[in-house]
């Protein structure tokens, strides 16, 4: 549980009370309750949102607040347990019987074979079945739903789904090559009633494996067409009479800009499992997720007691918070690591920054402490590279880059860059020209993180002669014309992360060095490219273990961004309720929170 939970400080005050005594002796009156008295006594779970959804159509948003509501109303075949990262079942009674094709027109690919639960029905009634797990993958292979291209993804191997010609519950996933994330993706299929989603049967006469060989030219038909143009419309992302899926609630209302809440489903299939199951129950009888972006306005909210759980709290204010006596009786504060990484990024084809002991010499100027303390209170994790620490596949063996001001004025005289003019900043010689070490560091003006940490950078870097400008650019800007255009030398950011295994193709591969890649850093040749290639097909946990070392200790040698820390989750919890929050995105299992004190 140490990846979990961290609970930070507060006990319950005890209010002690005397008992009243009634005239006779040895008679005492009911004992009051201690603790605090809650304003609400309901079995209704209100959550902050951060920020406001733009749908809650899965396959159309890549919102990380949308998800923690639409995942209760769309279940995927498989969940995952939030201790152990294990997959449990869910609309699929367990893990696919996995076995490799060694013959036939996928040889050398994998299938994977899942079984539904025969308990398993939508919320208007009508029960799940093999053909809307079918209409589901179709939806990806649409290509008029460019919405769907970041999810799409993940589904690159797929050649065919094909119902169990004896078992009406059975389907398989035929996957024309091995990938290392094909069981969790096809796992984490979102399912759509087809009865819902296409009452007219648009998409009824297509094969998937005709929509994934000739999806171009069948994007041009109009039943597909006009399927798009349908799924695509709000009513598909926010009208209740359409949003039907297999989750324990139903969609019920959303009042743009203060709030979408959700009621249980009183038929809820997970009710009529025999036995019961960790994940099929959901305790509250209705969530509201409250739209609060402002995080004073949020922390009104909380002393207020109108939101019980209050994730995504900016470090500082959640530390504030913390020493609050009254916030301290009704509230536990939480942390728990996430797989997050915070980094500098360096242009390295950048003539300043070409050579990767520039780039290591830069990473010991700053202090990362003094970032984590500054900016995020103190709760986050340093890391030496691009995989959490909490992964098994994290290379241990990477120690931690610290500020050491002479080494890094070491390492710029070995790579040739000295203060041959005695102005304070080094230089040397380009192409017969001389060259000063000066850069612009990009800053978004409106994140405190990304202002402290240029400033320590230009701080650091100035100790050793060289010169950074910090440039405040807005983030539309700065990533849709800076960043693709590669016009950059420096700038701050994030990168989000999961539990699962790590595929390096969209960050660290050259095919992602595009305009709207997101190897914005400009990092690595074939050597690399083959190493990401060879991981993402390699099955045998040790051989891929490994792979991973070797790919960590490029990546840790060559120092094209520097690595600063993984944040941690923080989070609010009323003690009315008893919750567990979770390294796994969103960070808490809202069906799991029970009622404990009215």
């Amino acid at each position: 549980m140490n990846r979990f939970l961290n609970i930070l400080g507060s006990l319950s005050l005890l209010l002690l009370v005397g008992a009243l005594i009634y005239g006779c002796s040895g008679c005492g009156g009911p004992e009051e309750p201690t603790g605090p008295v809650f304003k609400n006594n309901d079995n209704t779970l209100r959550v902050r949102l951060a920020s406001e959804p733009d749908r809650l159509n899965p396959y159309l948003t890549v919102s990380g607040y949308a998800r923690p509501v639409y995942q209760e109303i769309f279940l995927p075949l498989l969940e995952y347990n939030h201790e152990t990262f294990e997959p449990t079942p869910a609309l699929a009674i367990g893990r696919p019987v996995i076995e490799e094709i060694t013959d036939g027109a996928y040889a050398g690919g994998m299938k994977y074979t899942y079984e539904l639960n025969e308990y398993a029905t939508f919320s208007d009634g009508k029960p799940l079945r093999v053909e809307d797990v079918i209409f589901s993958f179709k939806l990806l292979f649409n290509l008029n739903i460019a919405e769907a291209a970041p999810h799409r993804n993940s589904y690159l191997a797929v050649a065919d789904v094909v119902p169990d010609a004896e078992n009406p519950r059975k389907f398989t996933v035929f996957a024309k090559e091995k990938y290392i994330l094909a069981e969790d993706s096809y796992s984490g299929t979102n399912i759509y009633p087809e009865h819902i989603f296409d009452p007219e049967g648009l998409m009824a006469d297509y094969q998937i494996a005709d929509l994934i060989a000739n999806g171009e030219a069948l994007a041009e038909e109009a039943p597909l067409q006009q399927f798009a143009e349908q799924f695509r419309s709000a009513p598909f992302s926010r009208d209740a009479s359409k949003l039907i899926g297999t989750g324990p609630y139903l969609f019920s209302e959303w009042i743009d800009g203060d709030y979408i809440s959700m009621v249980r489903d009183p038929n809820w299939w997970g009710d009529k499992v025999p036995g019961g199951h960790a994940y099929l129950h959901a305790y509250p009888d209705s969530v509201v997720f409250r739209i609060i972006p402002d995080q004073t306005t949020a922390a009104n909210a909380l002393k207020n007691e109108l939101i019980d759980v209050a994730p995504t709290l900016d470090a500082n204010t959640f530390v504030e918070l913390r020493e609050n006596e009254f916030l301290q009786e009704r509230y536990d504060f939480l942390t728990t690591e996430t797989f997050n990484f915070y980094f500098v990024a360096m242009n390295n084809k950048n003539p300043l920054l070409e050579d990767k002991r520039v780039r290591r010499a830069l990473a010991h100027v700053l202090d990362v402490q003094i970032i984590i303390d500054a900016a995020f209170a103190g709760l986050a994790v340093p890391v030496p590279g691009p995989v959490a620490p909490s992964k098994a596949h994290a290379n241990k063996d990477l120690p931690l880059i610290v500020k050491d001001i002479e080494k890094a004025k070491a390492l710029l005289s070995e790579a040739g860059w000295e203060d041959t003019n005695d102005n304070g900043i080094r230089d040397k010689m380009i192409n017969g020209e001389l060259v000063e070490m000066e850069m612009e560091y990009l800053v978004n003006p409106g994140s405190i993180f990304a202002s402290t940490l240029s400033e320590v950078m230009k701080d650091g870097a100035s100790q050793v002669g060289v010169s950074i400008t910090i440039v405040p650019r807005e983030p539309r800007v700065m990533v849709g014309e800076d960043l693709a255009s590669r016009n950059y030398a420096l700038y701050g950011y994030g990168a989000g992360g999961n539990h699962l295994l790590d595929d390096f193709m969209q960050l660290w591969h050259t095919s992602s060095n595009t305009p709207r890649g997101s190897n914005r850093w400009q990092f690595g040749n074939a050597e690399t490219d083959a190493l990401i290639e060879k991981i993402n097909v390699t099955i045998d946990p040790a051989e891929r273990h490994r792979l991973y070392q070797e790919f960590q200790r490029i990546v840790y040698d060559e120092q094209p961004l520097i690595f600063l820390f993984s944040p941690m989750e923080r989070m609010v919890v009323s003690k009315r309720w008893e919750g567990n929050v979770s390294q796994l995105a969103p960070n808490y299992i809202l069906r799991d929170f029970k009622v404990i004190k009215k």
